[in-house]
């Protein structure tokens, strides 16, 4: 099978309720994986399907990547409770990756929950990017949360010189209202032009459905990471299709998997 690899876990790390980064030992996927693609894991002790998790991060020069996930069923709690030198079966890295922006064009990344895991990885890319051609802008990131016991600081970021916008729904940690409200918000205050920014999403489906609405009223482009169960994690099963916006029909339909799981978010129908 194609990208079928074995992932050693090397640690595993508890950084807020229930939520776990894991790093794991895999040079394919340390040295391949852009940000955006995801890998498909499956727990020592789940036997049936693999969980598709956002790549976190990666280290080329020690072959590890990291994922990000938050325990909500059997196989995530299996997951987080693996022993250190697991052996799990993995594909990836899988999917496509986000588009880098024009010259001149500022990335705005925005994140709800966990969403922000791809787009720790792309932050990384843009900083690079801009460190390289000094006059491109740097990326500015918002994240949104329920409240402030679930907002769990992207890893080393602050260290690679970009920090966070928070917004959560109850006020508890930076804006009060959602990440969606909160961008909106800064451009209508003047701190954002919409037509010289490229707008990047993940989070829940709902919250991406607001974004891809509140970036077409801005008139700003707008890629979407969109987050679905994924059993096979390479097209098969049509598990996690999403419906495009051209045509008519059953060819209407994608799959998150392989034709995403990064979509341009005028392209698809939430």
């Amino acid at each position: 099978m194609k990208h079928r690899l074995t992932s050693t876990l090397v640690w595993t790390r508890r950084v807020g309720p229930n939520i776990y980064q894991q790093r794991f030992h895999q040079p394919q996927v340390a040295r391949a994986a852009k940000a955006g693609q995801f890998v498909h894991i499956l727990p020592a002790s789940e036997h049936l399907f693999r969980r598709a998790f956002s790549v976190y991060a990666t280290d080329p020069k020690e072959d590890t990547f990291d994922v990000l996930h938050q325990v909500l069923g059997a196989g995530t709690r299996s997951l987080a409770t693996d022993p250190i030198g697991s052996e799990l079966d993995t594909l990836g890295p899988l999917g496509n990756r986000f588009t880098h922006p024009p010259k001149g064009f500022t990335a705005v990344l925005v994140g709800g929950g966990l969403g922000m895991a791809p787009l720790r990885l792309w932050a990384l890319e843009l900083l690079a990017k801009s460190v390289k051609q000094k006059s491109a802008p740097s990326p500015v990131m918002i994240l949104g949360i329920r409240n402030e016991s679930l907002a769990v600081a992207p890893h080393q970021l602050n260290q690679r010189g970009l920090r966070p916008i928070w917004a959560s729904d109850d006020g508890s940690k930076g804006f009060h209202g959602t990440a969606v409200a909160l961008l909106d918000d800064i451009i209508q205050n003047g701190k954002l032009d919409p037509a010289r920014i490229l707008v990047y999403g993940c989070g829940p489906e709902p919250m991406m459905s607001a974004l891809a609405k509140a970036c077409a009223a801005h008139g700003s482009f707008c890629e979407v990471s969109l987050e679905r169960s994924m059993p096979c994690g390479y097209g098969v099963c049509m598990g996690c299709v999403v419906q495009g916006k051209d045509g008519s029909g059953y060819d209407t339909y994608m799959r998150v998997c392989r034709d995403g799981p990064v979509f341009n978010s005028a392209s698809i129908i939430f």
